[in-house]
């Protein structure tokens, strides 16, 4: 048994700990048609284990003041939960998800109907973006090898680095400007107390966003426009999206709204070199954008002044630098607050999964878990837009939104809808 003071892969950083409250986890679910193996999900599972180390740790607080650590597994690991259901749900897995006993998670609902369902649940501490798809991506490779030969090879990984420590690595320093400047607003010193904890531990919970999916030719036209208007798809769907938001939050009126947008940025691509996806947990730096948006304009302007800004950002080295400022934002070190905001993430196009002939992924969703939600110490956003392309497919999660979200839905779809029917020579 390894002593305590050994038994610490290492302190989280602020990027990493922002997740920790809530004991949040985000999940990827697939919809598989066809005869799913089970026993080759078992191995391809544990082969996921072997090969990254950081998925069966787990996260504690520690008592003498360091913060949180991530720690390793000392028993068995949580295998694969399978059993009988409707494969159409996502479901809160039966038994507890508990980041102080393992950080990744494998759920299979199985149907005698040809199709089953599943969703790999990591902890947003140890995986943002880029790293889950990357670990969904190699169960599939190890599933696909277990189906075809018998058997898998599995390549052990390093504990993958905090932004932070690339950061460092990469000599970023700290810059005056933060990058989410114009969003921000000062904390009274009353508000910069933890807020505490509930009395009684509240039940885990399951997020499911509902979704606005586009068919491969509207989404095929968006691409179309941005590339002759010579402005991102990135910043064409955010405009349309803010324009989505103010058309709901100003229903009566119709007059221009102040909207503060933040949005993450992967850093791997914009390093050099290049940080692979499973070297790092959350690597997004952050970046804002502030307008006064009137739906009666033109979306195209919008979207040129989003794709600006950003560029400018980046140029400057403002985005790559703005995670040392997490601190100011989040936690108990927190002096402002980004509350109210309207967060995009986008993470681009969904990977071609690697699987055998006889198996179809037929859907892909972003899906959260709260395994012990907290009160927040850190931004509220008004509302989450999730991003992402699934076999040509243009999809957006809307993540909150309270009771207004079913029409911020509606909203979205004739914001994108209206886009992809942009005239090319307008």
């Amino acid at each position: 048994m390894l002593r305590d003071e050994d038994d610490v892969v290492r302190v989280l950083a602020p990027s990493e700990e922002r997740f920790v409250r809530h004991g949040t986890y985000t999940g990827r679910s697939v919809s598989v048609v066809g005869d799913l193996d089970i026993d080759a999900v078992r191995a391809a599972f544990a082969a996921l284990r072997r090969a990254y180390p950081v998925v069966i740790c787990r996260i504690e607080e520690d008592t003498a003041g360091r913060g949180y650590l991530l720690r390793p597994r000392q028993r068995p690991p949580v295998g694969v939960w399978a059993n009988l259901g409707d494969p159409d749900t996502v479901r809160l897995p039966a038994e507890p998800i508990d980041p102080a006993d393992q950080l990744v998670y494998l759920d299979v609902v199985l149907s005698d109907a040809g199709r089953s369902r599943i969703t790999l649940f990591a902890h947003h501490s140890i995986a943002d973006a880029g790293h889950c798809v990357e670990l969904l991506a190699r169960l599939w490779d190890h599933y696909t090898d277990c189906v075809e030969s018998g058997t898998t090879t599995v390549v052990p990984h390093d504990y993958p680095q905090s932004l932070e420590w690339h950061a460092a690595a990469h000599g970023i320093t700290r810059s005056e400007l933060s990058g989410f400047d114009d969003v921000a607003r000062p904390l009274d010193p009353e508000e910069q107390s933890l807020p505490a904890d509930p009395a009684t531990a509240a039940p885990s919970v399951l997020v499911r966003p509902l979704r606005a999916v586009l068919d491969r030719a509207a989404t095929a036209r968006i691409i179309g426009l941005g590339r002759h208007q010579g402005v991102t798809v990135n910043g064409l769907v955010t405009a349309a999206l803010l324009r989505a938001y103010v058309s709901e939050k100003d229903r009566a009126t119709g007059d221009p709204v102040s909207v503060g947008c933040l949005y993450p940025v992967d850093m791997r691509s914009r390093l050099t070199p290049p940080v692979p996806a499973a070297a790092g947990t959350n690597m997004a730096g952050l970046a804002s954008f502030a307008a006064e948006v009137d739906v009666s304009a033109g979306v195209i302007e919008l979207a040129r002044q989003i794709s600006s800004r950003l560029h400018h950002d980046l140029a400057e080295g403002i985005t790559q630098q703005s995670v040392l400022h997490f601190p100011d934002f989040f936690g108990p070190t927190r002096i402002h607050s980004l509350a109210g905001h309207v967060a995009v993430t986008n993470t681009g196009v969904v990977p071609t999964f690697r699987v055998p002939a006889n198996i179809e992924l037929s859907d892909y969703e972003i899906v959260y878990v709260s395994a012990h939600p907290r009160p927040s110490a850190g931004a509220s956003a008004a509302v989450t837009f999730l991003v992402y392309t699934f076999t040509g497919c243009l999809t957006v999660g809307i993540l909150g939104g309270g009771p207004t979200a079913g029409r911020l839905l509606n909203a979205v779809r004739k914001e994108l809808t209206a886009l992809s029917e942009e005239a090319i020579g307008a």
